[in-house]
């Protein structure tokens, strides 16, 4: 699975890093990585600097509507969401713009390196 995922248990934080072709199955694994662990809460950092995705527009649908769902289900509950893209956002977040909850359910913010976004996770704590 091309995105990795790490909890921190103890800090309450995770740390998801793509690499290579990201898949509508990987998205969907990741989410539910995070049930699992019961991680919801957990502050996260999505790291997609080594990764990329070309969803077909069905699959960014389907995985639309599955984020829609985890955030009316768990709303302000989810931790902060930082997003690593570096500087070439808008080509390595083609498809995964999605994974970017809508501001008003939580704390997000893009970053371009793991640095940034490891100080605003620590300030939101």
């Amino acid at each position: 699975m091309p995105i990795y995922v790490t909890f921190y248990h103890l800090d309450q934080t995770m740390v998801g890093k793509t690499e290579g072709e990201i898949t509508l199955a990987d998205l969907m694994g990741y989410l539910d990585d995070v049930e699992k662990a019961r991680a919801v809460g957990y502050a996260k950092i999505f790291d997609c600097l080594s990764g990329q995705s070309n969803l077909l527009p069905d699959e960014r649908d389907a995985f639309a509507k599955r984020l829609a769902a985890y955030h009316a289900r768990y709303g302000k509950q989810a931790g902060p969401f930082a997003v690593v893209a570096g500087p070439d956002v808008v080509h390595r977040l083609a498809d995964l713009q999605a994974l970017v909850p809508p501001a008003n359910t939580r704390p997000v913010r893009i970053f371009g390196d793991i640095h940034s976004a490891r100080a605003w996770i620590a300030e939101q704590s």
